[in-house]
This record gives C-alpha cells, sequence and structure tokens, in this order.
C-alpha cells in the first residue's frame, strides 16, 4: 500500500483502493479478481471476512439475521445477490426467528424474478405499483399470439433455475452444497450493535433451510438437481450432457 495506513470506514482509502484495482497496480491486481480469489490467495483465516457466496460479493443487505433473504443470497445463481430474490420484506411480515416456510417463499420469488429477465420486463410495475403478476402473462399472450398462463412462466423459470445449477455443475465439477454457504462470519459471529444486537443464523440452521429449499425444488441433499427433476422439466439433453461429463471424469 506504498506505506499509506489504510483505515475501515475512511472514504480516502476506498478512494485510493478503488484507483488501485482499477489499474491493477500492486495489491490491486490481486483485489480485482475479488474477495474469494484474494482471501485464497492470501490466506491466513482471510476468509472469515471475504463477505461473497460463489464469488460474488454480497449485495445491498447484510441479512446476518434475515433467514428468508440468506437464504435467496445463498442459493443465487450468479451468488450473492438480491437480483434473483428479495425475500427481507418476507422475514420483517413473518419474523425474523421464524425458518418454516421461508425456504417455499424464496422459491416463488426466484421464480418471478427470472420470467422478468425473459420478458425483458421490469419488476418495478409489480413490487412498487403492485400491478398483479397475471397481467405478464396477459401481455406476453396479447403481444405473441400464444396463450400463456403465468404458471406457464412460471414453470419456464423453473427450467431456467435448473438449468443454471447444471450449467454450474457442467464447468465447476466441485460445484455443490457447499457453494451455497455463507461466509463464515455470517453464522459464527452475533451482530454487534444493533436493534438485532447478538443474534446470528447457526450453522445447524442454516443446514435446515437448504435441506428444506433442495427437497421442495427435488434436488438431491448436495444441492444438485436429480435426473427425474431435469427430465420431467423437459432438460433431456442437460442430463445426457452432464452424465457424459461423468463418464469422462470417471474415465480419467
Amino acid at each position: 500500500f506504498e506505506g499509506r495506513d489504510l483505515k475501515f470506514g475512511d472514504i480516502e482509502s476506498v478512494v485510493y483502493l478503488c484507483h488501485l484495482i482499477a489499474s491493477r497496480k500492486g495489491i490491486g491486481d490481486l483485489l480485482a479478481q475479488g474477495v474469494k480469489k484474494a482471501s485464497q490467495a492470501l490466506g491466513k483465516g482471510s476468509d472469515h471476512f471475504a463477505i461473497q457466496v460463489k464469488g460474488l460479493e454480497w449485495s445491498g443487505y447484510e441479512s446476518w439475521w434475515a433467514p428468508a433473504n440468506m437464504l435467496a443470497y445463498m442459493t443465487c445463481d450468479v451468488g450473492s445477490h438480491h437480483s434473483r430474490a428479495w425475500a427481507i420484506t418476507h422475514d420483517i411480515a413473518v419474523g425474523r426467528e421464524q425458518m418454516e416456510g421461508k425456504a417455499r417463499r424464496v422459491i416463488e420469488l426466484q421464480h418471478i424474478r427470472p420470467m422478468f429477465d425473459m420478458l425483458g420486463a421490469c419488476r418495478l410495475p409489480w413490487v412498487e405499483l403492485g400491478i398483479d403478476l397475471n397481467h405478464y402473462a396477459d401481455i406476453f399472450s396479447v403481444i405473441t399470439g400464444i396463450d400463456y398462463k403465468l404458471e406457464d412462466l412460471l414453470h419456464a423459470s423453473e427450467r431456467v433455475w435448473n438449468l443454471t445449477r447444471a450449467f454450474w455443475k457442467r464447468e465447476v465439477p466441485e460445484f455443490g452444497r457447499s457453494f451455497d454457504y455463507p461466509p463464515p462470519r455470517f453464522y459464527k459471529e452475533e451482530i454487534p450493535t444493533g436493534p438485532a444486537r447478538g443474534h446470528k443464523i447457526p450453522m445447524e440452521d442454516l443446514d435446515k433451510l437448504l435441506d428444506d429449499y433442495y427437497q421442495l425444488r427435488g434436488w438431491m441433499k448436495d444441492g444438485l438437481p436429480t435426473r427425474e427433476k431435469l427430465l420431467a422439466l423437459g432438460l433431456d439433453y442437460v442430463v445426457r450432457d452432464l452424465e457424459a461429463g461423468d463418464t469422462a471424469a470417471a474415465g480419467t
């Protein structure tokens, strides 16, 4: 750091690091690869402070004591991000301490958000303006001339969700349940300040959330879609691709 004394929360330190990262200068070359790879390179327990899932840094809502939002970030296909399921309002509505039903709500939201992406539509009319989700199917049907119901669009979203999961497995052979865990700090440390002080979601509760989530999705306990689930969704070519990869791996 060229003799500079960096301090947490200091805006000048943030600006300085941003310049290093943008120019790939010195330590910035490592930090530009993200906190997961940086912590792996630096070691010394730094992974405890690498706030990420699947290599993507945590966005927006820390979710230290918000089980639904935590699960949404853990299982998001791109990593810890709220774009696939913004579940913090559900935690607030039904209670942060409640675990039951959280996995089901996360899955519902994870099917709604990809639908918006496929339609090229914004979630604002639904979230901020309260437009009924069925109208998205109505508009799609009017534009295309194809009769689509909301459940048809959500079924397509489920196909997308399983497809991206299979893509992860194909591209990263070691992919599985371990990729769905949050950074250790979130389940080992209690919240230090504020109204939620002293709370955390322990590992046994995180595992229960994942077990519920996988079961509802029809996945195995390692977090991978079953052959039956992929076939039921019409993704037979994905099954062939994955099985071919397993055969090749066994041969090597």
